[in-house]
């Protein structure tokens, strides 16, 4: 049973990263670290969370016992627990200043080198937020709300290897997404690759 980490980082426990973290915590095999820029912006995003589930509860379409176990796999707190994350998708403000600066944070407490780094941008080229990042770096655009819609982008950079992007393909669909591949067809300027 291989297992796989995500963790999301976002402003303000924002609804993207809470459910891109449980599109991935309600699916076996993963453990979920939710960060955010402080302690209690990441608990605050694992409570909206709990509270989604329980309506789903209280509407008979989850029992109390899948929550309670979805919960379980969600580790809340700042960057400094995604050490050993075998990917990161990031979900921070959809400004490249924020998404890049998030980027070189990570890299530097990132043990594993081979930890893909995933941006949630939907305008911003992926290029550009992996310019001078040692990590794989790749887009994989959640829609919202990320629990149950079905599509995810797949976006390639020029330097996105063929081997990251069917990585990313892959754990699309291990979470239920279908995912649909941009590929890059041409070069800067352009709001997406």
């Amino acid at each position: 049973d291989r297992r796989q980490r995500q963790m999301c980082i976002r402003d303000r426990a924002g609804t993207m990263g809470s459910g891109i973290a449980q599109a991935f915590a309600q699916t076996e095999g993963y453990e979920v670290y939710l960060c955010d820029i402080n302690e209690e912006f990441a608990a605050n995003g694992k409570n909206k969370i709990a509270k989604g589930l329980q309506r789903l509860v209280t509407k008979g379409k989850k029992t109390q016992e899948d929550v309670d176990a979805i919960l379980a796999k969600i580790t809340t707190g700042v960057k400094d627990i995604c050490t050993d994350c075998d990917l990161i998708v990031e979900a921070a403000l959809e400004v490249m200043d924020v998404k890049k600066q998030t980027f070189k944070e990570l890299q530097d407490i990132v043990k594993k080198e081979d930890c893909i780094f995933a941006t949630n941008a939907s305008s911003l080229s992926i290029t550009e937020i992996g310019a001078g990042i040692s990590h794989p770096v790749i887009g994989m655009h959640f829609f919202n709300p990320a629990p149950v819609m079905k599509l995810v982008e797949v976006i390639r950079g020029e330097n996105t290897t063929d081997e990251v992007n069917d990585k990313v393909v892959a754990i699309a669909k291990e979470i239920g997404k279908t995912s649909v591949e941009v590929c890059l067809l041409y070069t800067s300027p352009s709001p997406r690759d």
